[in-house]
């Protein structure tokens, strides 16, 4: 439960960052996504909900970052009932090719969060101390959230260390619709319930 609780703040901010370039992530202010989801391991489980708004603009090293607010609520019905509140901001800026997410505004490596232009079998790298982790664009595909059916949604997957961690779906003119983790016996599931796009 301990390694999925770290994932769901990158898993979400990750998500939200990945946008860009075709409008997968329409990046304005006021712009809001709201999604629900569970967390199971060998030893524990949680329901959650996460809301990501972009509340705002800024800029870092001069360069101008959308302000992505993240609030996530999580009811843990075992091992032990309890309930946790987490709010996390970040900052997203898009240049000509990349998309890079950075954690706080002294974030000295940001994450490259996409290559632009998406498309399909496209590949990027990035190295955190011991780990590599590879981003596969693996299919365009229909999927189907509470929200709504998704066509020709972008299945990107996440490989840390070469070990598959994640996929995660992103819809044209909407954005982050899917996110779906399975490690070893733990899964993480996140799915869009609602989105305000401006």
């Amino acid at each position: 439960m301990k390694r999925l609780l770290l994932l769901i703040p990158v898993i979400v901010i990750i998500g939200c960052g990945l946008f860009g370039g075709e409008d997968f992530f329409p990046l304005k202010v006021d712009n809001q996504w709201k999604y629900e989801g569970y967390i199971y391991s060998a030893t524990d489980s949680a329901t959650v909900k996460t809301e990501t708004k972009i509340t705002g603009e800024d800029q870092i090293n001069s360069k101008d970052v959308f302000v992505l607010v993240t609030k996530m609520s999580m009811y843990v019905f075992s091992p032990v009932v309890d309930t946790i509140e987490v709010t996390d901001t970040s900052y997203v800026m898009e240049t000509k090719d990349t998309i890079w997410t950075y954690s706080s505004k002294t974030d000295s490596t940001p994450v490259i969060t996409a290559v632009l232009p998406l498309e399909l079998d496209k590949t990027w790298q990035q190295i955190f101390g011991t780990d590599t982790i590879n981003y596969i664009v693996k299919a365009k595909e229909d999927v189907t959230v509470p929200a709504e059916t998704y066509k020709n949604s972008w299945k990107i997957e996440v490989k840390a260390n070469n070990v598959h961690e994640s996929y995660t779906w992103y819809a044209d003119g909407t954005g982050n619709v899917k996110q779906l983790s399975e490690v070893g016996t733990d899964k993480f599931l996140l799915e869009l319930t609602e989105a305000t796009i401006k």
